[in-house]
């Protein structure tokens, strides 16, 4: 039987989140500290702390200058998703795993004998989750020590056996006063009742042999549902520029930065960046204007780790002005999800 844990996964951050309770399963006393011993922070590259795994007693120290809380963007927050440890503390989990760290956080778990089998994209707004398959009996006999063993008696040393008196012997002639001839047809029909009674049983029909059932691993099946991206154009339509300037502002980066962060939390949707002009200029101007705003919004995602094939990029000009009484708020990009 193995005492290796195969892991399922739908989804990068949620098959991460499967190594985890993985190793839990392997792992059943451990501690916040030797959790996160077991797994450096340094596999994580977006690692917004120093540890993959905190407390959630710590959650508040996650918070922005504007004093709006971030952790859920960069922490696995729901009840389901937290890990429980054996003296009942509750600890969350780093989400954000590019493809880099995830591949190498698959190597790194190969030596606490647990595997990835596979990890399936999302398509849309699917549930990411992953499904744990383990032999129950295979790891609680690794976790649980073998008792020792009992010590084994000496043996006795072999007494010589005791001599035995001759029987005294008989004379030729007494043997053959003694024989007697008639119990021979009885032994001969002994023998062909036994031979018979043999035959017999061996016609008899044999019982079926039936095979032991093959142990069945145990399935944990976890579903963790995806968080909803609505905030995105909501939340993220922010991005200002100066007047007849395509580059971004620190705010405008900042902005861009949150938005990276949360489509590393939904791998599989993909944005339009529409670029937008104030009215100053010819239309001609603006309109490449615009296209350029938008390229440069998609530059920056795409240097903060988003794949270039999740976006796309269009100008509209100065011809959706948001504001006619204030020019600069119409110096802007939009950010619509398109998947």
């Amino acid at each position: 039987m193995s005492n290796k844990v195969k892991v399922y996964g739908k989804a990068q951050s949620r098959t991460a989140l499967g190594i985890a309770n993985a190793y839990l399963i392997l792992n059943p006393d451990v501690t916040l500290d030797e959790l996160n011993a077991a797994f450096p922070g340094s596999l994580n590259s977006a690692n917004r702390c120093d540890t993959i795994f905190i407390d959630v007693n710590d959650a508040g120290k996650f918070v922005t200058t504007e004093g709006k809380s971030n952790y859920e963007m960069f922490f696995f927050e729901k009840e389901d998703e937290l890990l429980t440890l054996k003296d009942g503390q509750k600890v969350a989990m780093q989400q954000l795993w590019q493809k880099e760290d995830f591949d190498k956080l698959v190597e790194w778990v190969k030596q606490y004998d647990i595997e990835v089998v596979e990890c399936k994209p999302i398509e849309g707004f699917q549930k990411g989750g992953f499904t744990l398959e383990y032999d129950k009996n295979a790891i609680a006999a690794a976790v649980v020590a073998a008792p020792a063993a009992e010590p084994v008696a000496a043996a006795e040393p072999a007494k010589e056996p005791e001599p035995v008196a001759a029987a005294p012997t008989e004379s030729t002639d007494t043997k053959k006063k003694k024989c007697n001839w008639w119990l021979l047809p009885l032994i001969i029909l002994l023998i062909i009742i036994l031979i018979i009674l043999l035959m017999r049983s061996c016609n008899k029909e044999q019982p079926a042999v039936v095979e032991p059932e093959p142990v069945v691993p145990a399935v944990v099946d976890t579903v963790v549902p995806a968080d909803t991206v609505e905030a995105i154009q909501k939340d993220f339509n922010a991005a200002q520029f100066e007047a007849a300037q395509t580059k971004l502002s620190d705010a405008s980066k900042k902005v861009l930065d949150e938005l990276a962060a949360m489509l590393q939390k939904h791998p599989n949707v993909k944005l339009r960046i529409v670029g937008h002009a104030s009215s100053d200029g010819t239309a001609a101007f603006n309109q490449k204007l615009s296209v350029e705003r938008a390229k440069v919004a998609a530059d920056y995602l795409i240097s903060a780790g988003v794949a270039a094939d999740r976006l796309q990029t269009e100008g509209k000009g100065s011809s959706e002005p948001i504001d006619k009484e204030n020019r600069e708020r119409n110096r802007r990009t939009e950010f619509i999800v398109i998947e």
